[in-house]
């Protein structure tokens, strides 16, 4: 009898402990710090900045169109909208990592052709690339300007530049071709690496299951497999995905696969950073639009409690969400681009948060407000 009553004992010491460690209902993994960023659609400001890091954001990924810093020729480079962006990012200490991509239409007819048809073209690329390193980087000139207030800037060199959006895709590459991106992709490392020692190169974000023929859709496992065929390993400090998928299930199964396929690749050394992935709060007309704000909240938390939770596994470095705003309804944007954003559009500077912006902050342990 007194076995019985110390083994009853036990158990409800165990019981009371796991009752008092459990989390409470509600809860949700604390993601590390500098885990969670974001990715602007429509420009940037201070007030964007200002409330990114009351929400304890600390990395933004921002697209650099090659055809809008040298719009007219190979000799003038305007960098003034992208200033403006890196100065409010860096107001508030926060990180930028560029996605460098879009030929300039003097080059190449389409922006979607990758710069490597002749030897003009890389050359033309490779001197965008270094004075994009040599402006940002960790000895820009950018952070030496006096006129502009930059020298008394926080200084937040880019540490990681992207190469390309999307290459598997028709949308940002004609054709799609893994050997062709891997060409560009050598050139722009062997630039960053010896103009920044202290730059990273990041591949292209990988949209998962892009629909097309092969010419112009190759999926992620596929693709990564052969840029790795096609690129040198140091050309490579990190790879990248864009899951988008229907639900957290077909997300889980995205993720594992193309893990396992970096593994088999060789790549499996190299960490993965999400650049991209989202759900958008409108009416459900495709797999990415979830039909509500409330809906897009609840979806948002299932997918960054399995990424978070799966991080180490994943070997994740970082996960950033599309997008921090809606986009203009009126524009032309994509079907699910008017209502991805963690706020709702506004033609004024004004930020209107939806749920999701609320439970993102729950990651972060930041501010909603």
């Amino acid at each position: 009898m007194k076995q019985v009553k110390v083994a009853l004992a036990t158990i409800f010491a165990l019981t009371l402990g796991a009752l008092l460690i459990a989390p409470a209902a509600g809860a949700v993994p604390k993601a590390p710090n500098g885990f969670l960023g974001i990715v602007p659609q429509e420009g940037l400001t201070h007030t964007d900045t200002k409330r990114m890091k009351r929400g304890k954001v600390s990395n933004i990924r921002i697209a650099v169109a090659w055809s809008q810093i040298q719009s007219e020729n190979a000799n003038q480079f305007n960098w003034l909208e992208f200033d403006r962006m890196m100065r409010a990012a860096a107001l508030e200490g926060l990180r930028v990592m560029p996605t460098l991509y879009a030929t300039p239409t003097w080059l190449s007819g389409n922006y979607t052709n990758l710069p490597i048809k002749n030897s003009n073209q890389l050359e033309k690329w490779r001197k965008f690339v270094k004075a994009a390193v040599d402006r940002y980087g960790s000895k820009g000139e950018f952070w030496k300007e006096e006129n502009e207030g930059n020298s008394s800037l926080p200084k937040k060199p880019v540490q990681e530049w992207q190469i390309w959006n999307e290459a598997n895709f028709h949308y940002f590459a004609t054709p799609v071709s893994a050997s062709k991106y891997g060409r560009l992709l050598d050139a722009s490392a062997k630039v960053i690496h010896q103009a920044d020692p202290k730059g990273k190169v990041v591949a292209s974000g990988l949209f998962a299951k892009p629909k097309g023929p092969k010419k112009k859709a190759v999926d992620a496992t596929s693709f990564i497999r052969q840029v790795a065929r096609s690129s040198k390993r140091n050309s490579i400090d990190s790879i990248a995905i864009h899951p988008y998928a229907k639900d957290t299930k077909t997300l889980k199964k995205i993720m594992v696969q193309f893990r396992t396929a970096a593994r088999k690749a060789g790549l499996g050394s190299k960490p993965i950073q999400v650049t991209e992935i989202g759900w958008a709060s409108g009416k459900k007309k495709n797999a990415f639009l979830t039909g509500s704000k409330k809906a897009q909240s609840k979806q948002l938390r299932s997918a960054f409690n399995y990424l978070i939770s799966q991080r180490r596994r994943l070997g994740l470095q970082r996960v950033y969400w599309y997008a921090w705003r809606d986009s203009d309804p009126k524009g032309e944007s994509c079907s699910f681009c008017y209502t991805i954003g963690l706020f709702g559009y506004r033609k004024s500077d004004k930020l209107v948060a939806k749920p999701a912006w609320r439970q993102f902050v729950k990651y972060t342990r930041g501010r909603a407000s």
